[in-house]
Parts: structure tokens; C-alpha cells; sequence
């Protein structure tokens, strides 16, 4: 029998109508402060209670000195207290019926201590018996622009549909952190720390029917319920995509992801199997699954393989119809469609010019790459396309930043129209000299902006497209 039956009720644990935090602290360099003023800064709807023995507010709310004493009821409670006192926490969150207990406390069963083990093992038979669902522990907990929830005070308050779980916290900062430079919003996500109660599985149960969500992400060290991960997995992949990120593929990282979060891995083979057998994409790294996540949350579907390449000298064009090819593409030649428009605009081109398209031919032919990219989306020969926006060449003329942005806002209302997809590239600010580097954060940002992904390298942008592209 599956392990759930019926999408799992975790909508309170992602927008619960009140919160408070056990162990809040008026001290700002603490993880109480924190989770007082990250909320605070989400805009929180509900009430918030800091719960602090001597203090009489946190971050300018009232404090509160026991969960009993907090006057309205309580959907989640965030846990910052030392270990020792999280069962009789459970204990007040069992008398004021909280339905979620969020265990940032650490030091169980990822120390490899056995007392402290068996503590772990106390609190999640008290909560089960108490009807508290624990998410955690060892994990910072929920990030939810859209609920008013974040594990910190800095992280951005756009809400979007990109959903993503976490084993890891610092992991999920950076995700969340990159991904939002790189034009992704993020939705519900969830560090699961240990993942005691609340599994990875269940969750992604939820995602697959949450209608919030379009995409989701996870980085995994191991998990606690093989079989109900693979039916979460199964569900969630069958109906929206689904990036995951396994680490502690090696020995040296499994040895570390047992020490991190009691995790075990398993080998890589196995989940290289089991992901491709239940429909999701892996990624071996943080920049896969950033890659992934982006093309998922920004492309449309391509329908296809047959790929056109724009932009970029001769050596860039070469390098583009390698890194198309072995990633399962195929670089169609220029169809005479095409070619009979560029000897209408362009007649010197129209014998010269292919796929990719060299940049460095179209001077003084007045026929950009723009130009050729759109000739060619209109095509019926090419499903999707990757453009190089060639910013070193840019920076050998004049007005070279007037150009380098005109160039970008032209490429960037191509994208915008066009019903297929196309990933752009824009190198990495590999340059010492400080003005060009500032104009392409210029332009990437602009991208970003208008929901336009951006990858740092031909073969990060082909790579990506080709794991998601039909065909």
C-alpha cells in the first residue's frame, strides 16, 4: 500500500496562522533573534509570540514566558532551545494543540552519540502520541514568501512557484540566494534537517498536487523512508518537473552526510536508477541544479532537439556545436527558408552564413545575429535555440556599452515573443577591468529582471536544455 494514500496535510506547516518561537533572544547575534525578525521582515500576517523566560519583548513584540502563556492558538512552533529541553516543549505543544513543532535544535542523532540518539528517539514517540508533527530536527525550517515564513532576516520577500527542499540549511541560503539573482522566485521551501517526522517524500507528495508550485528542487544526502521517497518522487515528477541534487555519492561524502545529518547515501548508481525510473532530472552539483531549475522555471517545453546557435566568433561557434551535439542535439544546417530571407536582407551572407551562426562574418553586412536568430525561430527546421551574446567583441569597439545593452534589449524582446525556447549566454566577469564587469552584471540583472535565463557558458546552457528537452 502506498505510503500516501491521499495528499498529506501540510498546509498549515507552510502558512500557519500564528507562530511562535521558543527560545527567542533579545541577543542579535543569535538564531532566537533571528527567526523573530526574519518573520517580522516577511511580513507575517498572523500573530507572533517570542517565548523567553525573562525578556519582555523580542524584536519589539511582547514576549511571552511559556507557550501556555501565548494568548491565541498556535499552528507552528520554531524550536531554538538547547536539546535537553525540546520533550517538555513537546509536552506544551501537546496542552495548546500545536499542530507543528520546527526543531532547529541540533545535537541528536547526527552527533553518532547514543543518549542522544535515544533522545531523538523520546521526542518523536511523545509528538506522535501528542498529534505534533515535527519537521527537523538539525534543520533551519521553512523559507515561504507567499506565508510570511523565512529562517532569515536577509533573504528575499518576492514570492514565485519554484519549491525546493534541502537537507542542508547553508545549501538552501545558497540556492535560494542564487537562484533569486538568476531570476528564479521561490515559493515553499524546506530545510528537513534529519528529517525525524516530516520526511522529504511526504513533502514532495504535497508539492506534486500543490498548485503554488510549478517546479521543484531538492539537494538530498539520503533519506529516511526509501519507499515513500520514491512514491513522493513519482508523484511529484508525473505531473511537473523535478531537479535533484544527490550528494554523498562517494565515500568520503557519504562519511560526511552521516555526520552532517544522519543521512545514509546509498551508492550513486542506485540513485541514478531510481530518479530516472520515477521521472526526475539529476544534477550531479549546485550548478546543475541551479542550471535545471531555471531552464524548468523559465523555458517553455521545446517540443524538440533540432537546435539553432547564434552569436559569438568562429571559435565560440565551434565550441556551441560541440557542446549542442553531445547533449543530444541536432545543429540543423540553415534551411533554404531561411537562407532565401538573408539573401533578401543580407545577399553577400546568404552562401556563407550556417548554423552556428559566426558572429565575427556579419560586420557591415547589415544582418545581426539578432536579426538571423529570429529569421530562424520563425523556422519551422529548429525547435529551440541557445544565443551567445558575444560580450567580448563588444568591448573592442566604441560606445561599447551603449552597444552591449542595445544588443541585450533586442535579444531580451526576442526571447519575450518567442514561443520557443532560448537560453542565452553571457560569460562570467572574468576581467580585470572593473567597468566591463560592472555592464554585464548590468545586462544579466536586466535578464533576470524580465525572466529571461542566463547561463555562464555555452555547454552549462546546452547541457541544461538537453536534459529538458523533448523530442
Amino acid at each position: 500500500m502506498s505510503r500516501f494514500p491521499t495528499t498529506p496535510d501540510l498546509d498549515r506547516l507552510f502558512r500557519p496562522r500564528s507562530v511562535a518561537i521558543a527560545g527567542a533572544s533579545t541577543n542579535v547575534d543569535s538564531p532566537g533573534h533571528d527567526y523573530v525578525q526574519a518573520i517580522k521582515n516577511m511580513g507575517f500576517a498572523g500573530p507572533i509570540y517570542p517565548l523567553n523566560r525573562s525578556a519582555d519583548e523580542v524584536a519589539g513584540l511582547k514576549a511571552y514566558a511559556a507557550l501556555t502563556d501565548a494568548p491565541g492558538e498556535v499552528d507552528l512552533v520554531i524550536s531554538c532551545l538547547p536539546a535537553g529541553a525540546v520533550l517538555d516543549l513537546v509536552d506544551q505543544c501537546g496542552k495548546k494543540g500545536v499542530r507543528f513543532l520546527h526543531l532547529f535544535t541540533g545535537r541528536f542523532s547526527e552527533t553518532g552519540d547514543d543518549e542522544a540518539a535515544d533522545l531523538e528517539r523520546q521526542i518523536a514517540a511523545s509528538a506522535a502520541a501528542k498529534g505534533v508533527r515535527i519537521l527537523g530536527p538539525n534543520g533551519m525550517g521553512l523559507y515561504h514568501p507567499g506565508g510570511g515564513l523565512s529562517f532569515r532576516p536577509d533573504l528575499p520577500v518576492a514570492a514565485g512557484t519554484v519549491a525546493f527542499l534541502s537537507q542542508s540549511g547553508n545549501n538552501a541560503v545558497e540556492v535560494i540566494t542564487r537562484g533569486n539573482a538568476r531570476g528564479m522566485k521561490f515559493g515553499k521551501v524546506a530545510n528537513y534537517g534529519n528529517g525525524l517526522d516530516v520526511t522529504p517524500g511526504e513533502m514532495l507528495r504535497y508539492l506534486a498536487d500543490d498548485t503554488e508550485t510549478t517546479v521543484i528542487g531538492a539537494y538530498v544526502e539520503g533519506v529516511p523512508d526509501g519507499r515513500g521517497f520514491y512514491e513522493g518522487l513519482a508523484a511529484a515528477a508525473a505531473k511537473k518537473p523535478v531537479i535533484i541534487h544527490k550528494a554523498g555519492r562517494t565515500q568520503a561524502g557519504a562519511r560526511s552526510a552521516a555526520s552532517h545529518t544522519a543521512a545514509l547515501a546509498g551508492t550513486a548508481e542506485l540513485w541514478s536508477t531510481v530518479l530516472k525510473q520515477a521521472g526526475a532530472h539529476e544534477a550531479r552539483n549546485q550548478e546543475q541544479l541551479l542550471d535545471l531549475m531555471l531552464g524548468a522555471d523559465m523555458l517553455p517545453s521545446s517540443g524538440g532537439r533540432n537546435i539553432a546557435i547564434v552569436g559569438g566568433g568562429g571559435g565560440r561557434s565551434v565550441q556551441s556545436a560541440d557542446a549542442a551535439e553531445e547533449n543530444g542535439f541536432t545543429v540543423v544546417p540553415l534551411p533554404d527558408d531561411v537562407r532565401r530571407r538573408v539573401r533578401e536582407k543580407a545577399p553577400g551572407l546568404a552562401d556563407w552564413v550556417g548554423n552556428p551562426v559566426d558572429q565575427s562574418i556579419l560586420a557591415g553586412s547589415g544582418l545581426s545575429s539578432n536579426g538571423l536568430l529570429e529569421l530562424m525561430l520563425e523556422s519551422a527546421a529548429y525547435d529551440l535555440a541557445i544565443a551567445n551574446v558575444g560580450e567580448d567583441w563588444f568591448f573592442g569597439r566604441p560606445d561599447a556599452s551603449d552597444r552591449l545593452k542595445h544588443a541585450c534589449n533586442r535579444l531580451a524582446q526576442i526571447c519575450e515573443t518567442s514561443a520557443k525556447p532560448v537560453a542565452v549566454v553571457l560569460g562570467a566577469t572574468e576581467t580585470n577591468n572593473r567597468e566591463h564587469r560592472a555592464i554585464v552584471d548590468e545586462v544579466r540583472d536586466d535578464f533576470a529582471a524580465r525572466g529571461i535565463p542566463v547561463y555562464p557558458s555555452v555547454e552549462r546552457a546546452a547541457f541544461a536544455l538537453g536534459r529538458l528537452a523533448g523530442g
